[in-house]
Parts: C-alpha cells; structure tokens; sequence
C-alpha cells in the first residue's frame, strides 16, 4: 500500500493539471485598449533628409481582428524659428536640409496630430559638434598552411577623446571596403564583428580617452587590391542612448524567464522616439 501511493497521488496530480489546462476563463474583463500614436524619428546634421514614421498600437488582447485606424496625419517640424509641414513619402513624412537645417546644439519640436482627434509631440536637441579624436590600434596575424590559402586575423581596438564636462552617449559602428575581385561586387561591403556593446556612455570616464569598442575580422584574403575598414562613432542625445539600450533589454525575445522590461519612449501623448545624434568617423586602410 506505502509503494502505490506515490503513484496514486501523481495521476490525481496529473489529472488536476488536465483539467485546469482544459478550463476556458470567463467572465473575464479585459483592460480598455488605448489607441496612441506610434512615433519614430532621428535628425542629424549630416544628413541631407530626415524622416518620420508615424503608426499606432495595436491589440494584444481580445478581438486581434480589429483594425484601429488612425485618421488623416499632419506632421510639423519647428526649430523655435520657422516651422514646416513635413511631406508624406509612403510610410514616411520627411522634410529636406533646404526646408529646414539640423543644426548642432539647437532644439527641435516635432508634433504630429490626426484628424480623429490623435496628438503627440516630442523635443529633442542636438549634440553639438565634437571632434573625438578617433584612433585605431591594429594587431594582425598571419597564418599559413599546406594547401591552404594565407590568410589573416585582424583585431582593431578603437578609442575616442570623450569631451569634459559634459554627458556624452555614443554609438559604434563599423563598415568594410574589401576590394578584391573574387567577390564579384567592387568593393565587396560588409559589416563585421565587436566585442562589446555599441552603446555606451563616458559615465565615470568624463573628459578621458575611452575605449569604444574591439572589431574582429578574420579571413582575410591575401590577394585584395585593399581594404578600408570605416569606423563610425556617433555621439547621441540621452534619449536615442535610452531607447536602443532599453530595446536590448525588451523582454520580447525567446527567453520565457527574461523580466518584463518596457521600451523607452520620450513622446507626450503616444509612443515611439525621437531623437538626435551627430556623426564622427575615421577610414583606416589596410592596404
């Protein structure tokens, strides 16, 4: 009798599970769903357009079905100054450097309204221009074997002058230039790996010379005319430095123990980013 207990009380156990899984809940009352406004905007001086996208929320619960329309869309850009309507460019509005400059340090106030009665806006002010002193240390190893082609492993450690007294956020990011014929394409262009995460800030290193990041590449062909690694490092306002940050950390992904962690948004009345950045980049060439 002691040895059949156990397994009488896992089938009760198992029987339990069943039927729980089989219950459907009723009664249930869902949360009203709140329709907003979807905003996702990044300026820079360097850029000779700038975009908006503009979308809605939508359902997560209840009828999926239900498309939520979102009206007719008026899109404004102002710099305090002169204030434009932006232009719809299929999913985008976008306004161009002839309309209206991105310049460094200056603010900006994006509003974007619907005809049902939707209204979001957002500010945001650009970094002013730095020169960050970009330099690269290169260590590249060739290896060579019985029948095999040589080939190298480059390692490139990147580090920048983080300008005092201020808070800095950056973004690194880097572009290859292979120029060999057995691509097919002339240049053959490729992005390759880092060893630590492109957003970062000079928290606790203000005003020093800061690693950015370590780029891998191996492989190598011995045989390219040359290659051109470009190096970009964008220095961003707090609340693109946020935003992606807060994306990495988005518990959307495939781990089911991952904690609930909300995206950042900066936009009053809906949801979304805008924000801005300036760009500096060194080309370094291999050959």
């Amino acid at each position: 009798m002691k040895a059949t207990a156990p397994y009488i009380i896992s089938a009760a156990v198992i029987i339990l599970v069943a039927l729980s899984c089989e219950r459907e809940a009723r009664n249930v009352k869902l949360p009203a769903f709140e329709q907003k406004l979807v905003i996702t905007s990044f300026i820079s001086p360097r850029d000779s357009a700038s975009f908006v996208k503009v979308s809605s929320n939508e359902r997560i619960y209840g009828d999926l079905n239900i498309a939520e329309g979102y009206g007719n869309i008026t899109v404004t850009m102002s710099d305090g100054q002169k204030r434009i309507n932006l232009e719809p460019s299929g999913d985008v509005y976008l306004f161009r450097r002839k309309d209206l400059a991105v310049a460094h340090g200056k603010k900006y106030l994006l509003e974007v309204s619907s005809d049902k009665g939707f209204r979001a806006e957002a500010e945001c002010t650009v970094p002013l221009e730095r020169d960050l002193g970009i330099t690269v240390d290169t260590v590249r190893t060739w290896y060579e074997f019985p029948g095999v082609e040589k080939y190298s492993l480059l390692k490139m450690n990147v580090y920048l002058n983080d300008p005092p007294g201020e808070d800095n956020y950056y973004s690194f990011s880097v572009k290859v230039l292979d120029y060999n014929p057995y691509f097919g394409t002339y240049p053959y262009i490729y992005e390759t790996y880092t060893s630590d995460d492109i957003y970062f800030s000079d928290e606790g290193t203000d005003g020093k010379r800061i690693f950015a990041n370590a780029v891998y590449d191996g492989g190598l062909p011995a045989d390219s005319d040359s290659t051109l690694f470009i190096f970009y490092i964008l220095n961003t306002d707090k609340d693109y430095y946020s935003w992606h940050k807060s994306l990495n950390k988005f518990s959307g992904g495939d781990d089911p123990f991952r904690e609930i962690s909300p995206v950042y948004s900066n936009i009053t009345g809906g949801l979304g980013i805008f924000a801005s950045y300036t760009v500096d980049s060194i080309v370094y060439k291999l050959r």
